[in-house]
């Protein structure tokens, strides 16, 4: 049976079809996946943090410090604007709307997606319509996909402070990997398929996240927020790579998706802001349906405007 290589065939398919799985096992036998560790913890959302640590440091084994200057050309612009957008809406929305957001969809919601991006299936997508700098470019992309992004926009519009602990935590082992990759050539021949092979576990990881009842439930407003998403979250990126930087526009399609550790966002805040408590169910069910969303529709999108360039 040539099960791999099926999977490969599927757009970002090492990510997506473990996810989906999970997420179907999650919804209806929830209790398979808590039977104890290491099975729990391998298998549930346990270890999303190690996962997301281990492909940081990974990825930072295949950076090349030379290539670092060409990786922040590439993405850092693309980076850079995902975040003052999601800033800037954010104050709007706080200002006009408050809290509550607008046609059911709260600020919490609006700020969580909007920040998000799935590395694992910008990685999954970019090694088939990208090449060796764009996939590096993993690392600089797991910088804005942590919660404390989105916690500190929320913050920012609601006078609180920035974590910078929370930013060191997330850079350290990104550049560990740097160091050791260019320090010793054997690390990176060591960790050069390490990438690939946690992809159908953080797969599984963000699948533990997603209920699927809970997200259908969103309906109406979850289709909402997925609209929304790509049309502040892919649209502009688009626009600027392909008219301001003349190129392809993989990189910033493969990057516009909703991840699964957008999730944790709506308790995080409630934790940090009480007022967003009673928000999270809503929002959790409204950030799971564009996560299922935006995984089936980012593979087909990048895979059709790639053959009409």
């Amino acid at each position: 049976m040539d099960i791999l290589n099926k999977m490969k065939k599927t757009p970002g398919g090492l990510l997506i079809i473990p996810m989906l799985i999970v997420a179907i096992i999650n919804t209806f036998f929830p209790q398979i996946l808590q039977v104890g560790n290491p099975t729990t913890a391998l298998f549930t959302n346990k270890g999303t943090m190690v996962l997301i640590g281990l492909m940081l440091f990974f990825s930072g084994t295949q950076c090349r410090i030379f290539e670092i200057k060409v990786m922040i050309k590439r993405v850092g612009p693309l980076c850079l604007t995902k975040v003052v957008i999601a800033y800037g809406i954010g104050v709007l929305v706080s200002k006009y709307f408050r809290a509550e957001g607008f046609l059911g969809i709260s600020i919490v919601t609006i700020i969580a997606v909007l920040t998000s991006c799935n590395p694992g299936l910008y990685l999954a997508l970019i090694n088939s319509y990208g090449d060796e700098v764009d996939a590096s470019a993993f690392g600089l992309l797991n910088l804005i996909v942590v919660p404390a992004v989105p916690i500190t926009i929320l913050s920012a519009t609601g006078g609180q402070g920035i974590d910078i602990n929370t930013i060191i935590a997330t850079l350290f082992p990104f550049l560990l990997g740097i160091l050791l990759g260019n320090l010793d050539e054997n690390f990176k021949k060591l960790y050069s398929n390490g990438t690939s092979m946690l992809l159908p576990f953080m797969g599984i990881s963000f699948g533990a996240n997603i209920n699927i009842i809970v997200a259908l439930e969103a309906g109406v407003s979850g289709i909402i927020v997925t609209i929304l998403f790509y049309l502040f979250g892919l649209l502009p990126l688009y626009i600027i790579e392909r008219v301001l930087m003349k190129r392809s526009g993989n990189i910033s399609i493969a990057m516009s998706s909703i991840a699964g550790l957008s999730l944790v966002v709506p308790t995080l805040a409630a934790e940090l802001n009480p007022t967003y408590e009673k928000f999270i169910q809503v929002s959790i069910a409204q950030i799971a349906f564009g996560v299922i969303l935006t995984t089936i529709v980012t593979p087909l999108l990048i895979k059709n405007i790639s053959k009409s360039l």
